[in-house]
């Protein structure tokens, strides 16, 4: 097939009639704003009534204590997200979501739910196995997974698949652990403080913030990924199916994790051997199989990509080394180089292109699930036309304007 020149959008054909009634912008924008100051009143509530009783100085060596745990979240995030990044915003509401609106509600409904699972006549050891096995993971995961209930609400372009959902439910559970290690660090600092020994600390940091960083992090993307496989096949009955079930599996192993303090043998002269025993027995298996389903779906990613590039590439659109440039990360990196030679305009065009093409990729293949609609025709034209654009800014920043 001839190659089509991508510099001419009038090849497109025409393009989709409007709608019969325009979108309200001003409704998504008040959403927004609504929203944001929503997170913004919850902050300050969970600021003055939780973490400030804690003093200063325990606040800010719980603070710094939490950033250990949640960098090491950061850093496996962006390494997931960064061969189909998602857009910062989204990220950065994932995160405040995480930290204050999920961490409210779960403090606001947990008493309630355990008030209603509490028998009458509980003793100080039911309460708290209740507490921990049931009432924290049902309210926890709950609280977690509508935050990603809320973003699939603002449409597919945020939660497209599966490492999208994973990507979403990690940034979530880090910022939920986030806050929850701020209050976990700071009691261990007072205790530590009232016995005069930093024994009580150092262990707690080195459980939640060595041991397990990833813990809520597992919980919750099991409903991420269900969720993200469900949009990726534009199944509503799979949204409920896979969804509910990631997420009564993530409750399932949330459970499992506070349950085995309960259970576990303890040596006096060894407090922590069977806790260790269980964590390398059962929870390393368990974040390794998870680990493993991730690079899985890292790998399905690229070849999904180079599959529907090649497509759009025997269309004209792309040449072979171009579909090699934007499925290989290092070409990119090397691309982005390049365009930056010529000034900073260049690299953000080159950017844009990149990002255009790989949602262009991403969505074909999404839409293969499904019957091709209006909407879907036109977004794939938006993104064709931005590529047809960024091609065009390229080239006149780049190219001699006389050719010697």
């Amino acid at each position: 097939m001839a190659r089509v020149d991508p510099r001419a959008p009038g090849r497109l054909g025409p393009g989709t009639p409007p709608p019969a009634k325009p979108r309200r912008r001003w409704v998504r924008w008040l959403l927004l704003a609504l929203s944001l100051l929503g997170l913004a009143i919850s902050a300050a509530v969970l600021y003055f009534f939780v973490i400030l009783p804690l003093g200063f100085g325990t606040s800010l060596v719980a603070f710094t204590a939490a950033l250990v745990p949640v960098a090491i979240v950061f850093s496996a995030v962006w390494w997931i997200d960064r061969y189909t990044p998602q857009p910062r915003m989204s990220l950065v509401y994932a995160f405040a979501w995480g930290a204050i609106g999920s961490v409210l509600l779960t403090l606001w409904f947990g008493g309630f739910f355990d008030l209603w699972i509490s028998p009458e006549d509980e003793t100080s050891l039911v309460d708290t196995f209740l507490g921990a096995v049931v009432q924290a993971p049902v309210v926890e995961e709950s609280m977690k997974s509508l935050g990603l209930a809320l973003l699939l609400l603002r449409g597919r372009r945020f939660i497209a698949g599966p490492i999208d959902g994973v990507v979403y439910a990690a940034l979530i559970a880090g910022g939920f652990a986030f806050t929850e290690n701020i209050l976990y660090f700071g009691s261990s600092f007072h205790q530590a403080q009232a016995a005069g020994e930093v024994d009580v600390f150092w262990q707690t940091f080195f459980l939640r913030g060595v041991l397990s960083p990833f813990a809520h992090v597992s919980f919750t993307a099991l409903c991420g990924l269900g969720l993200g496989i469900a949009a990726e096949r534009r199944s509503l009955m799979l949204y409920f199916g896979l969804g509910l079930g990631g997420l009564s599996l993530g409750m399932v192993l949330h459970a499992l994790w506070n349950g085995s303090t309960f259970f576990l043998p303890v040596d006096p002269e060894a407090p922590m051997a069977g806790f260790l025993r269980y964590y390398v027995t059962v929870q390393v298996p368990i974040f390794l199989l998870l680990v493993g389903i991730v690079l899985f779906l890292r790998l399905r990613e690229k070849r999904i990509l180079r599959r529907q590039l090649s497509e759009y590439g025997r269309a004209g659109w792309f040449s072979p080394d171009e579909v090699e440039m934007l499925v290989s990360m290092r070409r990119r990196r090397k691309a982005e180089k390049w365009a930056g030679a010529h000034g900073a305009v260049a690299r953000m065009g080159m950017r844009d292109l990149i990002r255009s093409a790989i949602s262009l990729g991403m969505e074909r293949h999404s839409v293969l699930f499904a019957k091709p609609t209006v909407r879907t025709r036109a977004r794939e034209r938006e993104l064709l036309e931005r590529i047809t654009a960024d091609r065009r800014l390229v080239g006149a920043l780049t190219e001699p304007v006389v050719r010697m």
